[in-house]
């Protein structure tokens, strides 16, 4: 994918960006809401109060600790890299549930509901995650996904998304390139750079959890708020913001079997 390749779009690129400008869509610090409360509602909390919970890419631990604080009894945030887990457990730590949240790359635990936020357009195998969480769940146990934006709206390709679709127009080659001017990973694809980008669309997604180890109660996209009234069947890739779902454990006993679609 993408159009403008070698020199020419190295160079384009590093004088429209030449300290990797790019889009920014992480939340920081607990004070600026819920983002699980916002996506799936308030009665997000009824699934979570006094139960075990996963969170999924935990990241900094925003989520864990908001899922404690409102009634969680406890909260088991995964992610793999240390560094943004030692920043979780500072983060419990300063909001005085540390003895609630538990923060660590990988766990044999089962959660009674699970969360991942913004982490399924970064897996590397986004299809063995989905196999991987109906394991972290007991019997009748719920996962609550959303990411966004997909890889197909105008900034889904985050940091490379420099403007709107700049992502789709460049190469891969020519936007690591660039990246490579202000990040020393060595990084030399997409899905090697920090955190991965896995190119996840809405079809894409949906197709995977649909040939999955769960049930869907429900599977939800949200437009762009400004061009809502150009969002369609046709248009549903490239005006997605926001991708959301609730998956069941397939063992479950839970009477509401049927899923909702909403596109």
């Amino acid at each position: 994918m993408g159009v403008i390749g070698g020199n020419l779009g190295y160079h384009i690129l590093r004088r429209l960006a030449p300290g990797g400008v790019g889009a920014a869509f992480n939340g920081d610090g607990c004070a600026n809401g819920s983002k699980l409360e916002r996506v799936f509602g308030p009665l997000v909390w009824d699934h979570t109060a006094g139960k075990t919970v996963i969170d999924l890419g935990c990241g900094a631990g925003k989520e864990a600790v908001q899922l404690a604080v409102r009634g969680a009894e406890r909260v088991i945030g995964i992610d793999i890299r240390e560094h943004v887990l030692n920043a979780a457990r500072d983060l419990a730590q300063r909001h005085s549930v540390s003895d609630r949240c538990h923060f660590t790359t990988h766990t044999s635990e089962r959660g009674d509901a699970l969360v991942c936020l913004d982490a399924f357009e970064h897996f590397a195998d986004p299809g063995g995650m989905l196999t991987r969480i109906a394991e972290l769940l007991r019997p009748g146990g719920r996962a609550f996904v959303a990411f966004g934006p997909p890889w197909l709206h105008p900034y889904g390709g985050h940091l490379f998304s420099v403007f709107p679709w700049a992502h789709l127009l460049f190469t891969e080659r020519a936007l690591i390139r660039w990246r490579s001017d202000f990040k020393s990973d060595g990084a030399s694809r997409f899905d090697e750079v920090e955190g991965g980008l896995n190119q996840m669309t809405v079809s894409r997604f949906e197709a995977l959890i649909r040939s999955g180890p769960m049930r869907i109660a429900s599977f939800e996209t949200i437009p762009i708020r400004r061009l809502e009234h150009l969002s369609n069947s046709l248009t549903r890739e490239l005006l997605t913001s926001l991708v959301k779902c609730t998956l069941v454990n397939d063992e479950s006993t839970d009477s509401g079997a049927g899923a909702e679609t909403k596109r």
